[in-house]
């Protein structure tokens, strides 16, 4: 009982919505090369031309974003309809879909505490599949690897969102045994919902999300994904691998 207070009273957490302006610390704007390469980090907003920023997302298959689950909530409950908008940069965008379904965690809606946090995610299925070739989605991290000790933060700063935010020399470290993990990069309104990545073989692959701040340092606190999560990523990747690679 005593850890789990002590965690607690260490965190001071807060949410942060893309229209928060309590945080002074914020990530820096990236260069224009890493911009293009990570496109799939995209900016998730209630639907309409005058829809306002809430917070990041993570494309993870043509037809799957990844994002925070507080980010969809609504007071009547969760805001289904969500435009996804990859690629980002000032006016011009790569690609954009809205969505047919939002489905938050389902252990997520009825814990507190830590578990409020740990399990802040939520996926968003698109209504319109991000056409191959447009938009690479990122791939998940592999499972049953802790979380490596340097890693990437990235997302977009509110409520404007003009361009991809983060830095590439973030650490972690474990916060608790469920998951959740403090860094000393910065997190600021809009970042919600953004990625925690590391290197692959590959290149980058998704190994995370970005849900809080710490209220007294303004940095990030980040969650690892889970088993639910993946199961979700698997199944959209099998929809895609049956659709084969004619979509335009």
């Amino acid at each position: 009982m005593a850890v789990f207070v002590s965690v607690v009273q260490s965190l001071l957490l807060l949410f942060i919505f893309g229209t928060s302006s309590a945080m002074s610390g914020s990530l820096p704007m990236l260069p224009a090369g890493d911009r293009a390469s990570l496109s799939a980090v995209g900016v998730v907003r209630s639907a309409g031309q005058n829809g306002s920023t809430l917070c990041s997302g993570t494309l993870v298959a043509r037809d799957l974003v990844i994002t925070s689950a507080h980010c969809i909530k609504q007071n009547a409950g969760l805001l289904h309809n969500v435009e996804f908008i990859a690629g980002v940069n000032g006016a011009r965008f790569v690609a954009n879909s809205g969505s047919v379904e939002v489905l938050e965690h389902p252990v997520w809606r009825n814990t507190s505490g830590i578990g409020k946090y740990r399990y802040d995610v939520a996926i968003i299925h698109l209504s319109r599949p991000i056409a191959q070739g447009k938009v690479q989605p990122i791939r998940l991290f592999s499972s049953g690897k802790e979380l490596p000790e340097r890693g990437a933060l990235v997302g977009y700063r509110g409520p404007k969102a003009v361009a991809l935010h983060g830095r590439l020399d973030c650490t972690f470290s474990s916060l608790s045994n469920r998951g959740l993990f403090a860094s000393d990069c910065p997190a600021s309104g809009g970042n919600s919902g953004g990625a925690v990545l590391t290197r692959g073989d590959n290149g980058w692959e998704l190994a995370g999300i970005i849900v809080a701040s710490r209220r007294l340092t303004a940095t990030a606190v980040v969650i690892e994904l889970d088993d639910w999560l993946r199961t979700q990523v698997s199944d959209a990747l099998l929809r895609e691998a049956k659709w084969g690679a004619d979509l335009k």
